[in-house]
């Protein structure tokens, strides 16, 4: 898998080929609409959208990133195609690269995520994130959603990693 820039056509291509589980996701999120707010989020953002596409460059397989919503603290996302399962080993191994240069800026990364998501839920605790059910307050998870979370670690005495 390679890495490509947002452009309107690759973006609609994933939307038009999301798996199953990212479509209910983006549904609830957005609604009826789901497809132009989706379109309108990711082609008007500032933040920068991570694209993967195969190897020779010519299907688009997953799209997302890690969008920092106020100092500190960064909303990360990921959408993908049911091609990504033949590219799972590239995909982590490039998450943990956006997630080790986003800890520079940011200590916490959070989003929510459908509770049937079961291959996604895997990738994200692959790359450090936690489920362990927390309510923060002002975030209203919806329905059917699991609050998931990483905390940057930091050395503590000793130098041990502590989160």
């Amino acid at each position: 898998m390679r890495r490509a820039n947002k452009n309107l056509e690759d973006v609609q291509y994933i939307l038009d080929h999301l798996r199953e589980e990212d479509l209910i996701e983006l549904q609830t999120l957005w609604g009826e609409n789901w497809r132009e707010e989706s379109i309108k989020s990711i082609m008007n953002s500032n933040n920068q959208v991570v694209l993967g596409k195969t190897k020779k460059g010519d299907i688009p397989v997953v799209m997302g990133g890690i969008w920092e919503v106020k100092e500190g603290v960064g909303c990360a996302w990921l959408l993908t195609t049911p091609e990504v399962k033949n590219h799972r080993h590239c995909l982590l191994r490039e998450l943990r690269k956006d997630i080790k240069k986003s800890e520079k800026k940011l200590w916490l990364l959070y989003n929510f995520i459908y509770e049937k998501n079961f291959e996604a839920k895997k990738w994200l605790k692959w790359v450090g994130f936690r489920f362990d059910n927390p309510r923060p307050e002002g975030i209203d998870v919806p329905e059917g959603f699991e609050f998931f979370y990483r905390i940057r670690e930091v050395e503590g005495l000793g130098g041990k990693k502590c989160a």
